[in-house]
């Protein structure tokens, strides 16, 4: 964004840059990026003018001038598509055959999404020891340890999950994992990209190719606020950096045109399975 394409970052001249420059280079990643992801990169750009001043590549008037930006301010009328229970039923419809290893780990992956609004990161990085299977708590880890947070599943949301380590088995490592075309389970880590694609795959099954994860998080967060639950529990349960964040979505919360989806009354339906003339389910990857 501030030399083009084909420029090398290592020998850009940071130092060079001016107060007109950082507030282009803002107005284009509020444009181009989430309101999280904006203020990431800003930070980043600030760090980096601030070596710049330190290693007296820069004047202290030229830095504080060109470091001083305005946070990009979420809002929680960025575009979202309503979360009915219409539509979370469509979604469960649209998850794999059950009884294959694919129909369960989709599933547990749509359950964990609807009932705790966790991000993709979050949700790739979960370990099958991050689950309480006694209790029914699961442990996501922030992206900062001060992120992390301990969520209650309800009942429905536990018997999902008990079915996925039914099939899945209760060895260490990923809770989620690839299960290849022939059914077979891998177990090892996947990225934030395969969730992205699994999910796509449901949501089009569902005939519903418009929702988003996004989506599904911030019904989640109107949910919560709609229980009664304060901006700090929000916050929590949420991972949420800053409580403004979690602010921003009171009013969405307060359109009551805006659906929503009780997280421990879901509509869990999945599909029976398929089978052959000896009773074994056909796997579907």
């Amino acid at each position: 964004m501030i030399a083009g394409t084909d420029a090398d970052p290592i020998k850009v001249r940071w130092e060079r840059l001016r107060r007109p420059d950082t507030v282009r280079l803002r107005s284009e990643l509020k444009a181009a990026y989430a309101s999280a992801t904006a203020n990431k990169m800003l930070s980043v750009l600030r760090g980096v003018l601030r070596t710049a001043r330190d290693r007296g590549l820069m004047k202290e008037a030229d830095f504080q001038n060109a470091a001083s930006l305005e946070q990009v301010k979420p809002s929680a009328k960025e575009p979202t598509r309503p979360v009915t229970r219409q539509l979370v039923a469509r979604l469960f419809d649209g998850c794999a055959v059950e009884g294959t290893a694919a129909g369960a780990r989709d599933a547990a992956m749509l359950v964990i999404f609807l009932c705790t609004g966790l991000r993709r990161a979050e949700a790739a990085s979960l370990d099958a020891g991050d689950y309480d299977a006694v209790n029914g708590m699961l442990h996501i880890r922030g992206e900062r340890p001060e992120y992390d947070r301990i969520v209650k599943l309800p009942a429905a949301a536990r018997r999902v999950l008990t079915a996925w380590f039914d099939i899945r088995g209760r060895e260490p490592g990923p809770l989620l994992t690839p299960v290849d075309k022939s059914g077979l389970i891998r177990f090892r880590r996947m990225t934030d990209q395969a969730i992205y694609d699994i999910f796509g795959r449901i949501a089009e099954r569902a005939g519903a190719e418009s929702v988003t994860l996004r989506d599904l998080r911030a019904a989640y967060v109107v949910g919560l606020i709609r229980s009664g639950k304060s901006v700090d529990e929000v916050q929590y349960l949420v991972g949420h950096a800053s409580w403004f964040t979690t602010a921003t979505y009171r009013e969405l919360a307060e359109d009551r045109s805006a659906a929503g989806y009780d997280p421990d009354d879901l509509p869990i339906r999945i599909k029976r399975s398929r089978t052959s003339g000896s009773g074994t389910p056909r796997g579907m990857a």
